[in-house]
């Protein structure tokens, strides 16, 4: 009995193994632990988080001589979703490095590990039609029509966004409307043969730094893909945002203070 109680207190104190699973007709490997998210490919990281530290930091050097009375930064990176090779996270970063204000800001980007720089587009994926129809169905796009008859007769998903406005909510349809319909974008569900896509705007004005605005939107599942979100939906290769919670998804924060004051 002693010596059951002992190897329970052994386990329990022992680290998570982290969880590793290879995406089906690729050479992709993942591994997941509490801090960390890789992503590789003949044993070379193509993609993680803490690997990201340095390139923070390196973006934080300071000229010498310059006041630096205030000055803080951070950065943080949350899994949100893993389909097949494509990490989807939220990234957000705020400061002030000098200038007239501080700067905050908060996206979801996807990255799909096999392309060069992470390239992925949701129009590489989806039908751009079915993007389309499923933006202008929804209540909160509708809200934010600056042009009705354009709105109607967009057969463009980048149409579309130059017929929306900012509204008194302040968001950046027109200031990089496309790209985030293409990039910044997690899979929250599926339901039959449709999945639940989360789509991130930003904001359209200064004023209204740091605001994110999340649309959720249900597209059919083309055949091709459809196996990797069937997989991520049961959890055997990576998971749905829905279930992030449950697989204890990593998230990382770096943050940086001027040197001196961290002598003080």
């Amino acid at each position: 009995m002693l010596m059951e109680s002992l190897l329970m207190v052994v386990l329990l104190a022992a680290p998570a193994q982290p969880r590793t699973w290879k995406v089906t007709g690729s050479d992709v490997t993942f591994e997941m632990s509490a801090k960390d998210l890789r992503g590789l490919r003949g044993g070379k990281e193509v993609f993680g988080l803490q690997s990201r530290k340095a390139e923070f930091l390196s973006g934080m050097e300071v000229p010498e001589g310059t006041d630096t009375l205030g000055w803080e930064a951070s950065q943080s990176f949350k899994v949100l979703s893993v389909v097949g090779p494509w990490v989807s996270y939220e990234q957000t970063g705020a400061g002030f490095t000098g200038g007239a204000h501080p700067y905050a800001s908060t996206k979801y980007v996807t990255e799909d590990v096999t392309k060069p720089q992470g390239a992925f587009s949701l129009l590489d994926v989806f039908p751009e039609k079915d993007v389309l129809a499923a933006l202008k169905a929804d209540g909160f796009v509708r809200k934010h029509i600056h042009d009705e008859a354009a709105f109607k007769s967009a057969t463009t998903v980048e149409a579309l966004m130059q017929s929306l406005e900012p509204g008194e909510d302040c968001v950046g349809f027109d200031l990089g409307g496309l790209e985030s319909v293409k990039r910044s974008v997690a899979f929250h569900h599926v339901e039959g043969d449709k999945v639940a896509v989360r789509i991130s705007f930003g904001y359209a004005a200064e004023a209204c730094r740091g605001r994110n605005f999340v649309v959720g939107v249900l597209l059919p599942i083309p055949a091709s893909p459809r196996p990797a979100f069937e997989r991520a939906s049961k959890r055997q290769e990576g998971f749905l945002m829905k279930d992030a919670k449950a697989v204890k998804a990593p998230s990382v924060q770096f943050t940086w203070e001027p040197p001196e004051r961290k002598q003080e």
